[in-house]
């Protein structure tokens, strides 16, 4: 009964109707474990044929991402680069790989200038650079994105915290990003700390031990939860389905009993 209507569904990716085709798309890759299927079509004598498994074949690659991504977001030891520049794909999803790491080690070039050996010269160099974070009302998934972050010199807290991190241990320098009543800052074992969103404030806090200090996973997982909301306040809900999706442990979690209408059934 399942080979027949898969076999029905295929006849269809031929239709001239777009609309025809693309629910037959749609069901396709609703069944699941068809990629064996899907791969035997892709050198089809026909070009509309192609073109449609071709299209499915580059949705299944993003999913079988995303599916690999939720796993890592859920390891305390995932590379925060590395979880965040794929956070960062998810938005631009045009942006190659190459050109954000670019940027990183263009940044990270650039502090050597600086040589920064404790937390509070580390605060004053990211001071100097110019990055600080956007006004109370501003809410764009850009603030989110650690390359457009590491270009345009704003995000928010807890990215800039990520960054300066980065810079940190390319220095040398044991620091944590922590949660405090303040926002997001970085803290070192004596107590000082840095606020990105107090203009790199810092200053010596006695009960540091009582912050909660936030793994990569942690991290991650609200740049993925903040750049849904944003995608949905903005209405790019191809975006935010792609963000949500990362939160969803792949087989486990139904995507629509999360989302609002029209992704899903809220």
């Amino acid at each position: 009964m399942i080979k027949k209507k898969i076999k029905s569904l295929i006849t269809l990716l031929e239709d001239e109707d777009s609309q025809t085709a693309s629910q037959a798309m749609a069901e396709l890759l609703s069944m699941g474990k068809i990629n064996s299927v899907i791969s035997s079509l892709q050198e089809s004598n026909t070009p509309r044929m192609r073109m449609r498994v071709h299209q499915m074949q580059a949705v299944l690659g993003s999913r079988k991402s995303r599916a690999t991504f939720a796993k890592k977001l859920k390891n305390c030891d995932t590379d925060l680069f590395e979880g965040l520049t794929e956070m960062h794909m998810q938005w631009f999803d045009q942006d190659s790989l190459d050109e954000i790491y670019d940027s990183c080690g263009k940044f990270l070039s650039s502090t050597s200038e600086y040589q920064p050996d404790s937390l509070k010269k580390l605060g004053k160099m990211m001071k100097d650079f110019g990055y600080k974070t956007p006004g109370s009302e501003e809410f764009f998934p850009e603030y989110f994105c650690i390359g457009a972050v590491i270009d345009e010199f704003i995000g928010t807290d807890f990215i800039l915290c990520s960054l300066a991190k980065l810079a940190a241990d390319f220095h040398g320098i044991r620091v944590s990003i922590a949660f405090t009543p303040f926002g997001f800052g970085l803290c070192d074992q004596s107590g000082l700390m840095v606020f990105p969103s107090k203009d790199w404030m810092t200053c010596i806090v006695k009960n540091h031990d009582s912050f909660e200090v936030w793994s990569n996973s942690k991290i991650l997982r609200l740049t993925a939860a903040m750049m849904f909301f944003s995608s949905m306040m903005m209405q790019n809900f191809r975006y935010a389905y792609s963000a949500v999706s990362c939160l969803c442990e792949p087989g486990k979690e139904d995507i629509s009993k999360i989302l609002p209408y029209p992704l899903g059934d809220k």
